[in-house]
C-alpha cells in the first residue's frame, strides 16, 4: 500500500486562544449541493420529503450567481483562508458547475487551498479532468463500504462498485499535486476482513487514507442516530475531551446552498441560528458582526444553552484536539472581544 493511514486534519495546529480574534476565518465551508445521489442511513438525506421540509431542510443546488458572491466576498478579507472546502448536506458532484466553482476561487486567489469532499460515485472521467484543470488541491472521498452489497445497506442505493474503483483510479493517475484523501467510516465495515480490503482497493489510490469514527455529526440528525454513532471518540479515534466553549465559531464559515452563514460546520443547521445571507451582508460583516461576536460571548460567559443549537448540540465532539481548548481562557478572551 502506498498511501498512509493518516486521519485527515492539519496535525501542525496552534494554540487557538493564543491567536484570536482572527481576521479572516482560517477555513470556509461552501456547499455546492443540497440534494444526493445516496440516502446514508446516518444522512439528513435519509430522511423523508415531508421531514425535510418539517426542519426546514432545502433540496436545491447553489445558483452560480449566490456562488460568485459568496467568492468574491471571501477575496476581500485581509488574509487568504488556510482552505475552503466545497460539501455540504449533499453531493458536491452533484452541481455540474463546480469546476467552474474551484477555477473563480483559484482565480480570485480566495485561500491557500481548494478541496471537495465527495462520495466520487459522480467523479466521471471528463469531471476529473476538469476539476484539476481549475486548480483542486484536495479531493476527499467517503466511500460507504467495500461491496455494492454495503453500499446498498448504508446508502439504501445500488451502485457499479467497479465503476466507483475505476473513477478514483482515474483521478489518481492524473492527479499531479492534487492529494488525495480517502475515508471510510468503521460502521460501513463488518468486521476485520471489511478494514483490510478497504486498505487493500483503496490504498494504491489515494495519498493518506483513514477508517474515521462513527460520531454524531449532524444536529437534523441527532434523535435518529443508531447505538452505532458513539461520542466518546473524535472523528478519528481519539478519546473527546469535554468542552464548554466551542471553538468552531472563532475560525470557520459555513454557507449553505440559499446563501445562509453559519458560524459553524456541523451539516443541517436550523435556518433560526444563521448569522446572515450573503444577499443581505457581506462575509467580512457578518464575520466581524454583532451576531457572531454576541455567541462567542455566551459561550465564553457560560451561557451556550441561550442559544438551542449549542445547548443540544454534540457535534464539537467529533474534534477536540488540545490546540483548540478555549475553556481555561475565558477571562483574556472576553477582554480580547470586548475591546473589539
Amino acid at each position: 500500500m502506498t498511501a498512509k493511514i493518516k486521519p485527515g486534519y492539519d496535525t501542525e495546529r496552534k494554540k487557538l486562544s493564543e491567536i484570536i480574534p482572527i481576521s479572516t476565518p482560517f477555513t470556509l465551508f461552501i456547499t455546492p449541493a443540497q440534494v444526493c445521489n445516496f440516502k446514508c442511513f446516518y444522512c439528513t438525506q435519509h430522511k423523508r420529503s415531508e421531514e425535510k421540509k418539517r426542519i426546514g431542510f432545502a433540496s436545491q443546488l447553489l445558483d452560480f450567481d449566490v456562488f460568485l458572491k459568496i467568492a468574491n466576498q471571501a477575496a476581500e478579507f485581509p488574509d487568504k483562508f488556510k482552505r475552503v472546502l466545497l460539501t455540504g448536506l449533499g453531493e458536491p458532484l452533484m452541481n455540474k458547475r463546480i469546476p467552474e466553482m474551484v477555477s473563480t476561487l483559484s482565480r480570485l486567489e480566495v485561500a491557500e487551498k481548494y478541496e471537495i469532499f465527495t462520495n466520487a460515485y459522480l467523479l466521471s472521467h471528463d469531471m476529473s479532468d476538469r476539476l484539476l484543470d481549475a486548480g483542486l488541491t484536495r479531493l476527499r472521498i467517503s466511500i460507504q463500504g467495500v461491496s455494492a452489497e454495503k453500499y446498498r445497506e448504508v446508502c439504501d442505493t445500488d451502485i457499479d462498485f467497479n465503476r466507483l474503483l475505476d473513477n478514483i483510479r482515474y483521478f489518481y493517475e492524473r492527479k499531479g499535486d492534487c492529494t488525495i484523501y480517502i475515508k471510510i467510516i468503521d460502521a460501513g465495515l463488518n468486521d476485520k476482513r471489511d478494514e483490510e480490503r478497504f486498505f487493500s482497493l483503496f490504498g494504491e489510490m489515494c495519498d493518506d487514507i483513514f477508517v474515521e469514527h462513527f460520531v454524531k455529526a449532524q444536529p437534523s440528525m441527532i434523535g435518529d442516530y443508531s447505538t452505532k454513532a458513539d461520542s466518546s471518540f473524535t472523528f478519528y479515534g481519539e478519546k473527546t475531551q469535554h468542552r464548554e466553549i466551542c471553538p468552531y465559531m472563532f475560525y470557520t464559515l459555513q454557507t449553505d446552498a440559499q446563501g445562509n452563514v453559519f458560524p459553524c460546520p456541523p451539516l443541517g443547521l436550523p435556518r433560526s441560528f444563521s448569522l446572515g445571507n450573503v444577499n443581505d451582508q457581506t462575509l467580512m460583516e457578518i464575520w466581524n458582526g454583532n451576531k457572531l461576536r454576541d455567541l462567542r460571548l455566551a459561550h465564553l460567559t457560560h451561557n451556550r444553552d441561550d442559544y438551542p443549537v449549542c445547548g443540544m448540540c454534540e457535534c464539537y465532539l467529533a474534534f477536540t484536539p488540545e490546540e483548540d481548548n478555549l475553556d481555561n481562557d475565558t477571562g483574556m478572551l472576553i477582554e480580547k472581544i470586548q475591546r473589539g
